[in-house]
């Protein structure tokens, strides 16, 4: 089947230039009623709301070392992942998005508001880590109820071999065009799956972090 892109991570990270740098400039007075709970930037740590630095490409839920609502887990492991439109439209009205979030905040009303502090969040994503955490939320989405797809931890499935092995089965830096033509293998109820061509990018440099 061919999954939805997920848009938006890596080609606005790209996008810098003055006017960016000018929302982002703005951003940081509008996050000033978000830092009351949040933190973002060098020694950022979790306090009433989880630290945001990298967060596009993360999938809801899962920042280690903070402990999130059932439904933010559960949206997460339904396929929720942070990319610039999902945090505009959970921060424009938390809890119409989701209505079992502990997040006490209201929501900003003003589109230009949500817009700059997107700008001003993204200054705190690499567009290198934006895509290992989407080749990582990918595959925890998609994969890992067969494969274990972390540095340690054995598969779930016993003929689904752990991704870090990956490397020494295949050339990993090959599957790019496999992932995007639709790949079919592996166990004998492997679903087929097509990405399009950013989300196998992802994965396969996630695939190439874990060697």
């Amino acid at each position: 089947m061919r999954l939805m892109a997920i848009a938006g991570v890596l080609v606005a990270l790209g996008s810098a230039g003055a006017a960016r740098a000018q929302d982002a400039r703005m951003g940081e007075q509008v996050f000033h009623r978000c830092a009351v709970c949040h933190e973002i930037g060098p020694g950022a740590a979790n306090r009433q709301g989880p630290v945001l630095n990298e967060l596009f490409g993360r999938i809801a839920g899962t920042e280690p070392g903070f402990r999130f609502s059932d439904a933010m887990v559960a949206a997460g492991q339904g396929g929720l992942i942070w990319t610039p439109e999902t945090v505009a439209s959970f921060i424009a009205s938390p809890r119409h998005f989701d209505p079992a979030t502990r997040m006490i905040f209201p929501g900003l009303s003003n589109q230009a508001d949500i817009a700059d502090v997107i700008a001003y969040l993204e200054t705190f994503t690499t567009a290198e880590g934006a895509e290992l955490k989407l080749g990582h939320a990918l595959l925890t989405t998609y994969c890992a109820s067969c494969h274990a797809v972390e540095k340690t931890g054995e598969s779930p499935h016993p003929q689904a071999p752990p991704f870090r092995e990956l490397h020494l089965r295949y050339p990993v830096e090959e599957l790019t065009e496999a992932l995007v033509e639709g790949l079919v293998s592996g166990h004998p109820d492997m679903p087929e799956f097509e990405f399009e061509p950013d989300q196998a990018e992802a994965i396969v440099r996630y695939l190439e972090a874990l060697e």
